[in-house]
């Protein structure tokens, strides 16, 4: 082996030739150098698996790795905003966020960066389970939900959201600007938001602090008459279940037998918020889906509290969710 040896400019490199090949040894050096804590979120990132448990099983203080250069991301915060679903189960395995919800700068939990960036199976999983974190809200005050809302690739996160026994979302919740989740899904275009939005209860005339209502962030004139038609639908259902409520009182009161279908009948006035939602699923995720023309774009260019009017973007054709 021949050792060759020369003076650089800035540093003293040596190097050794084998074969035809040359390390450099102060190169090598400073890569086992490098600090573990940034070898951990180099190795999320990757989505290295292996390398990840070995990182934090050789060092359990680095579990949640705060990085301070980047609003206080945790380890997990990492993983989730980039959907990295087993990455995210083997740092809950191992203790993170066990007994308490990690949050950055910004208080955004890992729950939220999943919704954020449209990774509803991570979503689903932190959902799951860490529940109690679903009503968590950022420093805008934004929840999952707002969050899932304005971004058409989490409208599948939106029922497990609402759905949840014990920390179910709340579909009325307002951020500080006063929008309602239903608000940020009209903004955002996300035809299959809205529908499993409005019928968990959600208030189409609901007024954000700019005095707007969700249907005045249409992004297309054909988005907002399909708005309309919503509203419209469930109304009319809400009406025709009230009505035959009454009916069946009547009957009651005048002491006839009802009888009803196997399991029960109950109309969609009367059914509860986890089967109209399961109902709105099946409707927009069947294998044929009924298509319906010009809906609103997926870009979220306006401002909130300026006219409809006057919103400085181009309209676009909107996502569906698909």
């Amino acid at each position: 082996m021949a050792s060759i040896h020369y003076k650089d400019l800035h540093q003293d490199i040596d190097l050794e030739q084998d074969s035809g090949t040359l390390y450099d040894r102060h190169e090598l050096t400073t890569r086992e150098m490098i600090d573990p804590s940034t070898r951990l979120r180099r190795a999320i990132l990757l989505n290295d698996v292996l390398l990840v448990e070995r990182i934090v099983r050789n060092n359990l203080k680095l579990l949640q790795n705060p990085d301070f250069a980047d609003k206080s991301n945790t380890s997990l915060h990492i993983a989730a905003s980039h959907g990295f679903t087993e990455i995210a189960g083997l740092l809950i395995r191992y203790g993170h966020d066990v007994h308490e919800i990690s949050r950055n700068s910004d208080h955004n939990t890992p729950l939220m960066l999943a919704a954020k960036n449209g990774h509803f199976e991570v979503g689903t999983f932190l959902a799951k389970t860490f529940p109690r974190c679903i009503p968590y809200s950022d420093k805008a005050g934004l929840d999952a939900l707002a969050m899932a809302a304005q971004q058409p690739n989490s409208t599948a996160l939106i029922p497990t959201l609402l759905q949840d026994p014990d920390f179910p979302a709340d579909p009325h919740v307002k951020d500080l600007d006063g929008n309602t989740p239903l608000h940020h899904a009209s903004a955002s275009g996300s035809l299959k938001a809205l529908r499993i939005l409005l019928a968990a209860g959600a208030n189409p005339l609901a007024k954000n602090n700019y005095d707007w209502t969700p249907l005045a962030y249409s992004q297309t004139v054909a988005a907002e008459v399909y708005f309309k038609n919503l509203v419209a639908e469930f109304e009319r259902r809400k009406q025709e279940g009230a009505k035959e409520n009454a009916e069946r009182e009547k009957m009651r009161a005048a002491g006839l037998r009802i009888v009803e279908d196997d399991g029960g009948m109950r109309t969609p006035g009367e059914a509860d918020e986890d089967e109209v939602i399961g109902d709105a699923l099946k409707r927009h995720w069947s294998p044929v889906e009924r298509r319906r023309p010009g809906t609103p774009g997926s870009t979220r260019t306006h401002e909130w509290g300026s006219p409809p009017g006057l919103m400085g973007h181009v309209r676009t054709r909107s996502s569906s969710g698909d």
